[in-house]
């Protein structure tokens, strides 16, 4: 799977927590088996020593290890009764052939059942029946005896004497009790050895007691803590190598990170991080990309900004020196007479100029406030349109140009800023006045479509070279490259592309057959029920 390749966060993931949960599991594992074993070792049975059947069926009897079985001892008779082994010299008087039928068979279908008299008659007593377990698994009596308070036998069948003693009593209770008081548990198995003799295997192994298994529980709780500081270390260990693991991953992010903030920037080698920071790698470069781009951006509009400096100073320059010379030479008395009115037009209309040229500079720089907003007015675009045409149609006959328009009738809703928005077509149609000559032909059309409203204005004049097309929107371009000439401060359509930008519209310029010079407006449509 591709989740699975070398260079992996969820391999590696899964890798060490496969490795936790091993290391987890492998303690918790190793201390219930030393818990079962110390159980084990702690209480012995008659299966603990079965595991040495073959040897008990060959009589090998001294390979059985009988000193690993704490206080456990066995004896075995033969046919005739008589002691053929025994693991130590105590039992043989301990248990006697005799009392063999009062001993539980190991692991067979019969066995003793007592139940102790509560009140009546045979109040104290003991009720005692030999049952056998049957293949559906209920039990069948055998024969039964009724014992009194001195085990005394009143009735029954089961035992051919009439009474037990304590010893034969404990008998079949399973127990043993030794000379010191140590109560055991007794029990026989019958087998055959390998030369065909029947032979009684008996085995005594110390009761178990729930006060012994609380003692042994309670030694076995002091190793708890052992467990436990395995597991506290195996996280250490794991969250160390994990976190190493991780931070060798995304080394290389880091080194690309700390090179660009050096400004010494390097490629990331994806083949040296894990494929889910793949995203964040490419996130990364296309962000540094695009920091680079507005960087750029940055220095270009320095530059824009430093050459619009350049170009306002070279534009304020030449009225403001001819006003200084003019003022100058009429206050020094050096102009004659019949020539101060000439003079005095000449600071009027230079003055003038330097007046106009900072009042679009500053309606430039206003706009360009990013807390500059429109008083917008909702109207209907084809009606206003046509009554605006309307109102400039004096000024274009004036200047010897026609004039060809194209708006529909119905209505079209679009938000207008009343008093900027003409300003943006004033600009165009100005730049059409000065730049054309007689007879040029001015269109006007209006269309819509989906949910933007499409205004052409175009020319079919002398045209833009490509060269100032590039940069007609840009501030200070005219197109005429000689700026002493008078004929504009080139603001005029930066200020036009502001207003259509401040009305959440764009303004470029586009093509049509048989005009020389097209700009296509697009501004948001309104839609009403």
């Amino acid at each position: 799977m591709s989740f699975f390749k070398k260079k992996s966060f969820i391999r590696t993931s899964v890798v060490h927590f496969t490795v936790f949960s091993v290391l987890i599991l492998a303690v918790f594992l190793g201390f219930m088996l030393i818990y079962a074993y110390m159980l084990d070792i702690a209480f012995t049975d008659m299966d603990d020593v079965l595991k040495y059947k073959d040897d008990i069926i060959s009589e090998h009897f001294s390979n059985i290890p009988i000193e690993s079985f704490k206080k456990c001892s066995f004896i075995v008779f033969n046919d005739d009764n008589d002691v053929i082994y025994s693991s130590n010299e105590s039992i043989k008087e301990d248990i006697r052939a005799v009392d063999l039928e009062l001993i539980e068979r190991y692991n067979s279908g019969y066995n003793y059942s007592i139940t102790q008299y509560e009140s009546g008659k045979y109040k104290n007593g003991f009720y005692v029946q030999k049952v056998k377990k049957i293949k559906d698994g209920t039990l069948q009596s055998t024969g039964y005896a009724i014992l009194d308070n001195n085990l005394r036998v009143v009735e029954g069948n089961l035992f051919n004497k009439s009474s037990l003693s304590p010893y034969e009593f404990n008998l079949i209770s399973g127990k043993f009790i030794d000379s010191e008081k140590n109560e055991f548990t007794v029990s026989k198995y019958e087998y055959v050895n390998k030369k065909g003799k029947r032979r009684v295997f008996v085995f005594i192994n110390p009761t178990f007691k729930e006060e012994d298994y609380s003692n042994l529980e309670d030694k076995l709780l002091r190793f708890i803590p052992i467990p436990i500081l395995l597991i506290i270390i195996i996280i250490f260990i794991q969250t160390m190598l994990f976190d190493r693991k991780i931070k060798k991953s995304i080394q290389p992010l880091n080194k690309a990170m700390l090179s660009y903030s050096k400004g010494e920037p390097q490629k990331i080698d994806k083949d040296e991080m894990p494929r889910e920071f793949f995203y964040v790698v490419d996130t990364f470069e296309d962000l540094m990309n695009e920091l680079e781009i507005s960087e750029q951006e940055k220095e270009k509009a320095n530059a824009e900004r430093q050459r619009v400096i350049v170009d306002l100073s070279h534009d304020l320059k030449t009225p403001l020196t001819v006003i200084q010379g003019y003022a100058k030479a009429l206050a020094d008395h050096v102009v004659p007479e019949e020539k101060q009115e000439q003079y005095l037009q000449t600071l009027a209309v230079k003055a003038n100029a330097s007046a106009s040229l900072m009042d679009t500079l500053f309606a430039y720089t206003r706009m360009e406030h990013p807390e500059y907003h429109l008083n917008l007015s909702e109207v209907d675009l084809h009606e206003w349109f046509r009554d605006y045409i309307y109102s400039k149609n004096e000024e274009i006959s004036l200047k010897g140009f026609r004039v060809e328009k194209d708006i529909p009738d119905d209505i079209e809703l679009a938000k207008i800023d009343l008093n900027l928005f003409p300003r943006a077509l004033d600009n165009l149609l100005n730049n059409s006045l000065k730049y054309n000559v007689v007879g040029t032909k001015i269109y006007y059309s209006v269309n819509e479509k989906n949910d933007k409203i499409t205004i052409i204005y175009a020319d079919d004049g002398v045209g833009i070279s490509e060269e100032v097309g590039e940069r007609i929107f840009d501030a200070f371009v005219t197109t005429n490259e000689a700026r002493t000439s008078g004929k504009g401060t080139g603001l005029g359509m930066s200020i036009a592309k502001r207003i259509i930008e401040l009305h959440g519209g764009t303004i470029e310029l586009d093509s049509l057959e048989g005009y020389k010079t097209v700009f296509k407006i697009q501004l948001k449509r309104i839609f009403t029920e």
